[in-house]
């Protein structure tokens, strides 16, 4: 009987494949890579586009901003050579300048003159209203107490004491912030006017022993027969 016949597959065909698969991998590995490469510098230029596009916005508008606060800024203080009827005309034009401004960008210093705007033109409850949301919004210290003197003076001229009261002893509690001596001159008077002289008296005795170089201190003294 015959035997069979053993079929050899030479070596040189194994390495050829090897080679060729070796070589298919790479190609395939390099795509990889540069799929990855790519879409990693499509990211890093949407990156950059829209971080440019946001500064140049930003800037533009900041710009603008300050441009219509400045604006309004003259109108508010009379430095403008445009003839206005009334007083009453001018803090108008200034306010829309200063909400025109705010609307580009926000900003505590135009929310406040805002508020001025509103209590000028005799708008309490929008000042007083302005003034909440500034001072809810923004602790910006070189704002925030002159802020909240506004609104405890724009109390007083709607007649509200009591609000008032209480927003000058929040001032004058606060700890080494400006204001606190017009604080506690404005509690004293407050007090004065509802009759209650001995809490008047302290609140002048305190404006006197805190604040001995205020500007404040020699009405308090006078209030105090002193």
């Amino acid at each position: 009987m015959p035997r069979p016949i053993k079929k050899y597959v030479k070596k040189s065909d194994y390495e050829e494949t090897d080679i060729r698969e070796t070589v298919e991998d790479i190609r395939e590995r390099l795509k990889g890579q540069q799929r990855t490469l790519i879409y990693a510098l499509l990211a890093f230029g949407i990156v950059v586009i829209a971080v440019g596009g946001f500064y140049i916005y930003h800037s533009v508008s900041t710009s603008r901003a300050e441009e219509l606060r400045y604006e309004g800024y003259k109108l508010f203080h009379g430095m403008t050579q445009a003839p206005f009827a009334a007083p009453a005309e001018r803090y108008k034009s200034a306010l829309e300048k200063f909400k025109e401004s705010y609307a580009t960008r926000k900003n505590p210093a135009t929310l406040l003159y805002i508020a001025n705007s509103h209590y000028e033109l005799g708008n309490y409850d929008e000042a007083i209203t302005t003034l909440k949301e500034l001072t809810a919004r923004y602790s910006d210290p070189r704002i925030m107490p002159l802020a909240t003197y506004k609104l405890g003076m724009t109390y007083l001229k709607k007649g509200d004491v009591n609000n008032a009261l209480t927003t000058f002893n929040n001032l004058a509690a606060i700890k080494d912030s400006p204001f606190q001596d017009m604080a506690l001159l404005e509690s004293g008077k407050i007090l004065e006017s509802m009759g209650k002289t001995e809490e008047a008296k302290a609140k002048y005795q305190e404006l006197v022993n805190k604040f001995p170089r205020s500007a404040a201190v020699s009405e308090a003294k006078a209030r105090l027969g002193s």
